[in-house]
């Protein structure tokens, strides 16, 4: 009886573990870039700001058949803040990042980052979300397609 209970438990963690490794986050909270698309051009994916909020908001974008994933979010600096729903080191378990308060956490490490942080080049290396650079201008968030695609590592 005490083998069989101990079998359970290690089936149990086993089974935990596994799904929190590999587990696909799917594309629930997920808004498409291409839904902008009428706010783009050939060269960038243009959002409205009032699109970004002190919640991170997640979009996709198809860059020739890959998923990337991004989140825009408003920093207690007044600005919009934006990175790629993947981190320089934790991207190949696809788990991207979840928000707590005005910190976004790495849903794979655990490690947390200050909202207003996100969108800055990772200069300490390690887990970090990964940056795309954006322009605010005439009420919108202009984002180049180029560094949409130059992300398109991290989601394969």
């Amino acid at each position: 009886m005490q083998v069989a209970a101990a079998v359970a438990i290690i089936m149990f963690v086993a089974g935990f573990i596994y799904f929190m490794r590999f587990a696909d986050r799917g594309t629930g909270g997920y808004a498409p870039a291409g839904g902008t698309q009428n706010y783009s051009n050939d060269t960038f994916v243009s959002i409205p700001v009032s699109e970004s909020g002190p919640s991170a908001k997640f979009f996709t974008y198809d860059a020739n058949g890959t998923t990337v994933r991004f989140f825009l979010v408003n920093g207690t600096d007044g600005k919009v803040h934006c990175a790629a729903d993947a981190c320089d080191v934790c991207y190949p378990l696809h788990k991207g990042y979840s928000q707590s308060g005005d910190k976004m956490r790495c849903n794979n490490c655990g490690k947390v980052f200050a909202i207003n942080d996100i969108g800055t080049k990772n200069t300490a290396g390690g887990c970090w979300p990964s940056r795309i650079p954006i322009k605010v201008e005439g009420g919108m968030v202009h984002i180049a397609k180029a560094d949409l695609e130059s992300k398109v590592y991290l989601f394969n």
